[in-house]
């Protein structure tokens, strides 16, 4: 966080699990600063079934055995951080985003129109497409909901211009995502991508940047998919 145009940041540590953290931590952040010019919300988890297959190539008893092993409160963690987070996150910090939206900021301009007071949510490419060789039900159907919570969120939040956007990545290298030497579980889908290769943190920064600034101030309720076209070629295939 910059304070005061100072490259001066702190850190809170927040379980985003529940409303009263996520409360606490707005009310910290409250106590320190007038406005919030952005809301990066970047919480995400991902919860395979413990039995896993290939989709494309699983007999039925195998696929049901599958997909019948996922734990019901791993498809509730999922929801909780993944969906649910995002929203009373959102909601928690809307009087200081719609502040930042509506700050002077002379010559007749206010704070939306250099991009000011903007949610942007993490969310997928997997919200997009059927993946079929892995299992990512919960996690796909987690980024679907985050995707139309967007334009739910923007529509509610447009009177104070308080824009609600999110990015959609597809193959970049996270802990959830582990390529290169150390883990290339994705490896063998790159050459499928038309980019011929991973994202990476300039991609998405980037985008994020585009989004939040002066550029992006006209762009609300839209989902960014950041994935080199990837959805493009894989829908119902990989």
């Amino acid at each position: 966080m910059i304070l005061n145009n100072m490259l001066t940041s702190y850190s809170i540590a927040c379980d985003l699990s529940s409303k009263e953290n996520i409360t606490a931590l707005v009310n910290q952040i409250s106590q320190r600063e007038k406005h919030l010019d952005m809301l990066i919300s970047n919480a995400g988890i991902r919860r395979d079934p413990p039995v896993a297959c290939n989709v494309l190539t699983a007999s039925l008893s195998e696929l049901q055995a599958s997909m019948w092993s996922s734990r019901y409160d791993d498809w509730e963690a999922t929801f909780r951080i993944n969906t649910i987070a995002h929203y009373f996150l959102s909601v928690a910090c809307l009087p200081l985003l719609a502040a930042a939206a509506e700050m002077d900021l002379g010559e007749g301009r206010k704070g939306k129109d250099d991009g000011r007071g903007v949610v942007v949510m993490t969310s997928s490419c997997a919200s997009m497409h059927n993946a079929t060789n892995i299992d990512l039900t919960s996690y796909a159907t987690s980024k679907a909901a985050t995707d139309h919570l967007v334009k739910l969120l923007a529509a509610k939040f447009s009177r104070f211009y308080v824009r609600v956007l999110s990015i959609n990545p597809g193959f970049v290298p996270s802990k959830m995502n582990p390529v290169g030497e150390e883990g290339n579980i994705f490896s063998n889908l790159f050459d499928q991508v038309p980019a011929k290769r991973a994202g990476n943190e300039n991609d998405i920064a980037g985008a994020i940047i585009y989004l939040t600034s002066t550029a992006g101030a006209y762009i609300d309720g839209v989902s960014l998919c950041i994935d080199g076209g990837r959805i493009l070629l894989a829908n119902g295939q990989q």
